[in-house]
């Protein structure tokens, strides 16, 4: 009998193999060279999402690591004020000190869910990592990934911006309204939305994310002007200028990066996924990829 596949994070996902083929062939689609087509001129709204996702990404990989430089200081702080390596179930540190509201999360840490549902008195609450410690601010689903890398979601950072206390009032606010405007609606695949004013809007809330991090300015100045290009060629792409089909290839990547994402992510509903696999499917057709 074949194993069920699963996910990197070990979550057990049933895909019917006709669906699981089709998320394959994008994957493994190899570009071609395409004549102009007003096809490139259709579903222009519905295509701004997928700019705005990889380069959020792009945004957040540095954001983590700014994210990364905060929770060091916290971990070692807790480590040696409540022996955070050495906890046990009757011992374990159980609240955020700073705010004595927010209960941490071990069901993530160590496989604690997996290994052992909800019996927690059985869980093991060592914390070992910079990695471990960063799961116990996150909701469990949030909390799968395997290294602050690219398994790290835009989700999850996001969240750990949220939700450690360490960040200024300035950059949560930002940060929320980029989960908020941006990162939820493209998750849901509500790409009705997606207009000229959020277009517009998606940008200049990435951009002002990137100002309030207070990153080193040559990093800065490199993700701005990343966002700008998009930001501007993006429309002469989908109107079928000479100049947007160069960005032909650049797009068939971010469309296959979204498909391995999707791969390697499936959530625990597999409607939400299905529904993902449909718009990849549908952005794939509209640029004339094959």
């Amino acid at each position: 009998m074949e194993e069920e596949p699963s996910t990197s994070s070990g979550i057990k996902r049933s895909l019917p193999q006709e669906l699981q083929d089709e998320i394959d062939k994008i994957v493994l689609k190899q570009p071609r060279t395409t004549g102009k087509t007003s096809r490139f001129r259709r579903g222009s709204e519905k295509m701004v999402g997928c700019w705005c996702m990889p380069t959020e990404r792009n945004i957040l990989s540095h954001q983590e690591i700014c994210c990364s430089n905060f929770k060091k200081k916290l971990c070692y702080t807790l480590s040696i004020k409540h022996k955070l390596e050495t906890q046990t179930f009757l011992t374990h540190l159980q609240k955020y000190p700073k705010t004595n509201k927010s209960f941490l999360n071990y069901e993530g840490v160590n496989n604690n869910k997996v290994n052992h549902g909800y019996r927690k008195a059985k869980y093991d609450y060592k914390i070992k990592s910079l990695l471990d410690f960063s799961k116990l601010f996150l909701q469990s689903h949030m909390a799968h990934y395997t290294g602050l890398d690219d398994t790290c979601d835009s989700s999850a950072l996001l969240g750990l911006i949220l939700n450690i206390d360490q960040f200024k009032p300035g950059v949560k606010y930002v940060a929320d309204d980029v989960r908020q405007d941006i990162r939820n609606p493209w998750a849901h695949c509500d790409l009705t939305e997606w207009n000229t004013v959020k277009y517009l809007h998606s940008f200049r809330l990435m951009k002002n994310l990137v100002k309030d991090l207070k990153l080193r300015l040559n990093e800065e100045s490199q993700i701005i002007g990343e966002i700008e290009k998009w930001e501007v060629n993006g429309p002469r792409f989908l109107s079928g200028t000479t100049y947007g089909f160069e960005l032909v290839n650049e797009f068939r990547q971010q469309t296959r990066a979204l498909a391995e994402y999707s791969q390697l992510v499936a959530t625990e509903t597999d409607s939400n996924f299905i529904n993902m696999v449909n718009e990849l499917k549908k952005l794939k057709s509209s640029s004339s990829i094959t």
